[in-house]
C-alpha cells in the first residue's frame, strides 16, 4: 500500500509522509552501486515515496550526483530538496556563494530544484562553526538582509533554478529560528522531533536541546514542516516502528525523513507508517 500524503504547508504541494533521506549515515545514495540505487529508488517510488532530501555535503557531493544519475536511469521526476551550507570564507559574498552552490547542485542533479534549503543554523553572532550541524553559524541579517541568503534564493527562483525556500530549526538559537519563521520568507522548515525530544512542540528547559516550540510556531505560520532525527541517530533504532508512528501522529508534520541502506528498510518504513511492526530502519 502506498504511503499516505500530506500537504507541504501553504505551498500547494503534497508529499509522502515518509521522505527518502539521502545522507551518508545510512549511505545508500552515497555508497551503493547504480544498480542497487536504481532498484531501491524504483521500489521507493512504487511505494509512493517520491520526496528525496539531499545536500552537497552528503558524501562530498556524491549524494547529489548519484541521485541525479539514478533518477535519469529511471526516467523519474520526483520532488527534490537540496541545501546550501555556507562556510566562514563565504561571509564576504554570501549571495554569490549561495548562487554558486545552487548552480553546482542543479548541474549535479541534472534538473531544477523543487526546494532549496538553508543548511546553516542562525544565532546572534557569526561563528566559523555551529555547535552542531553543517557550515558556519550565520546571523539573521546574513539570511534576510541585503546581499543575504534569501536575496540569492529569490534571484535563483527568477532564473527557474529553484521553486521553494526552506530553513532549519535544528540547532542554532531558537530565537533566530523564530525570526526566520516570522519573516514569511521561507516555505518550509526542518525540525528535530522524536520520542526523546518533543520540544519543537512542547518546550522544556530541562532538555539539553530545547527547540522552544519552533515547530508549533512554524505550523501557525503555514509552513511545511519536515521532521528529522526521528530515530535520534540510531538511539531509537530498536523502537523504530514506535518512533515512526509517534512522529507521524503529529499532524503538523508534512513528512519525516528516514535514511535507508537497502530496500528492506524502505519497505519497513512504509510498513511502520501503515501500522505494521516488522523490519528495521536505518539511523536518522
Amino acid at each position: 500500500m502506498p504511503v499516505k500524503r500530506r500537504r507541504l504547508g501553504r505551498t500547494g504541494l503534497s508529499v509522502p509522509e515518509i521522505g527518502f533521506g539521502c545522507g551518508p549515515t545510512a549511505g545508500l545514495m552515497v555508497r551503493a552501486t547504480l544498480a542497487e540505487r536504481r532498484e531501491a529508488v524504483a521500489q521507493a517510488l512504487a511505494l509512493g515515496i517520491d520526496y528525496f532530501d539531499t545536500a552537497p555535503v552528503y558524501g562530498d557531493t556524491a549524494s547529489e550526483s548519484h541521485l541525479g544519475e539514478t533518477l535519469r536511469a529511471l526516467g523519474a521526476r520526483p520532488t527534490i530538496a537540496t541545501k546550501v551550507a555556507l562556510e566562514a570564507d563565504d561571509f564576504g559574498d554570501i549571495r554569490g556563494a549561495v548562487v554558486r552552490s545552487v548552480e553546482a547542485s542543479v548541474e549535479r542533479i541534472g534538473r531544477p530544484i523543487t526546494l532549496i534549503q538553508l543548511h546553516n543554523r542562525v544565532g546572534s553572532r557569526r561563528a566559523r562553526k555551529a555547535e552542531y550541524g553543517s557550515g558556519a553559524l550565520l546571523t539573521v541579517d546574513d539570511v534576510l538582509g541585503t546581499g543575504g541568503v534569501v536575496e540569492a534564493f529569490r534571484a535563483l527562483r527568477e532564473r527557474g533554478l529553484v521553486r521553494l525556500f526552506g530553513c532549519s530549526a535544528y540547532g542554532g538559537e531558537p530565537s533566530g529560528a523564530a525570526r526566520l519563521i516570522d519573516s514569511g520568507a521561507f516555505d518550509t522548515i526542518t525540525v528535530n522531533y522524536s520520542l526523546l525530544n518533543r520540544t519543537a512542540w512542547e518546550p522544556d528547559e530541562r532538555v539539553a536541546r530545547n527547540y522552544d516550540g519552533g515547530g508549533r510556531r512554524a505550523a501557525a505560520a503555514g509552513m511545511g514542516i519536515i521532521g528529522l532525527r526521528i530515530l535520534e541517530g540510531g538511539a531509537l533504532a530498536d523502537r523504530a516502528a514506535e518512533a515512526v508512528r509517534f512522529a507521524l501522529s503529529n499532524e503538523d508534520l508534512s513528512t519525516v525523513l528516514i535514511g535507508f541502506s537497502d530496500i528492506a528498510q524502505i519497505e519497513a518504513a512504509a510498513g511502520y507508517a501503515a501500522g505494521e511492526e516488522s523490519g528495521g530502519c536505518a539511523s536518522t
